[in-house]
């Protein structure tokens, strides 16, 4: 049987072909929201159609039109971004952390991400404050919900009631913080911002840890 071909970088194993594409197909999309901003910041959301994306992207319009259906997906692929830099952090908190601190560490997590990625997140509240339909899709949504909630199941105890209230309250205050960030031009550190409302939460998350 013939020998593998070598790995041209010494002692790095080859990833398999499934982690590849994978890798790829993720580039592409990021390649298309970039590319999607550039033009929205260029000329507005209304005038740009995705042939004009998939072709400042450097992309096939098929291969663009895989990736997202709709200019509006790719909208909100940014707050979908936000989803994996808080799943990064909360997936890997011990069990003994508090419920305080769980739900602040998710915050500053999606936090952390919105300030290196200002000017796209910039942008992207800019579309959906001025495109119908999409002005609802921010952080308040059922699969923020559902992590916040479980999250107060795990780190505080709470019956399932509880946990969906506690969740409620703290992304609502998440989403007017943002609000606010948004309409003052957002220009100021997101982090900043939520460590202010993780403080003035705090007593109300304290009152239901276990």
């Amino acid at each position: 049987m013939a020998a593998s071909a070598p790995d041209p970088i010494a002692g790095r194993t080859p990833l398999p072909a499934p982690d590849l594409r994978a890798r790829r197909h993720e580039l592409t999309r990021r390649d298309l929201v970039d590319a999607a901003f550039d033009l929205f910041g260029e000329r507005g959301f209304t005038q740009v159609t995705m042939d004009e994306i998939a072709q400042r992207a450097g992309v096939s319009r098929s291969t663009a039109y895989r990736r997202f259906e709709t200019k509006e997906d790719i909208v909100l692929a940014v707050p979908d971004r936000w989803l994996e830099a808080y799943d990064a952090v909360v997936d890997g908190l011990d069990a003994a952390v508090s419920l305080e601190d769980a739900f602040c560490a998710g915050g500053l997590a999606v936090a952390r991400h919105i300030d290196a990625h200002i000017d796209v997140v910039r942008a992207a509240y800019a579309v959906l404050a001025d495109v119908p339909g999409l002005d609802s899709s921010g952080v308040v949504n059922a699969r923020w919900l559902s992590r916040f909630a479980r999250l107060a199941v795990r780190h505080g105890g709470v019956d399932d009631a509880t946990a969906t209230v506690l969740a409620g309250a703290f992304l609502g205050a998440i989403d007017s913080m943002m609000y606010r960030w948004a309409s003052t031009g957002g220009t100021t550190s997101v982090v900043a911002a939520v460590e202010h409302t993780n403080d003035v939460l705090r007593p109300l998350l304290r009152a239901h840890s276990s």
